[in-house]
Parts: C-alpha cells; structure tokens; sequence
C-alpha cells in the first residue's frame, strides 16, 4: 500500500471522485491554476478544466451559497475553505438558510 501524506490522499481521492462522477465539482479560493493553499487541488484544474475546478472570490459565505445552489441542482460540489477559522462568515449559510 501507497504511503501518503493528507495533502496526497485528499488530492488523489478528489481526482478519482471526478474521474468517476462528472457531477463533482470543486470550488474556492486559488483552487485553480495555484491549487489551493495547501497545494490540495494541484493538477486538478488541468485535468479537469475551469469548468469543474472554479476559483472563486474571497467571499466563504458566497462559497458555501453556490455550493449549496450546486447540491440542490445536482452537482456535487466540494467547496474548499482555506482556514477553519474563515469558516465563520458562511455559518449563515450553512445554518439559518
């Protein structure tokens, strides 16, 4: 068995997911053509196009809103937020809307 580190597993377990389902989707900020902060979504821009790896603005509570739009249309999005502690301004949307 493979021995890899979080960055790896998360990146080969995205890629595979999209591989299988065209319906994944992954959003969030400089998860393009950079790939993430964490370099998490590296290569995946180029694999699967702008289409189905979107960078978005530096807005978590828009993030999480067009995550949700997505789901509730069918698409399975993965939003990414960089830091937990940025997680705080889409509580909104993932608690009261």
């Amino acid at each position: 068995m493979a021995q890899l580190n979080m960055v790896q597993a998360i990146n080969g377990a995205l890629a595979s997911e999209m591989r299988r389902d065209d319906r994944v989707v992954v959003l969030g900020e400089d998860v393009g053509k950079v790939g993430g902060v964490f370099r998490v979504t590296e290569g995946l821009y180029d694999a699967f196009g702008e289409d189905r790896v979107i960078d978005t603005p530096l807005a978590e509570g828009g993030i999480i809103g067009t995550a949700i739009g997505m789901a509730l249309y069918g698409l399975r999005p993965v939003p990414e937020i960089q830091f937990a502690d940025f997680i705080f301004p889409a509580f909104d949307q993932i608690v009261s809307e």
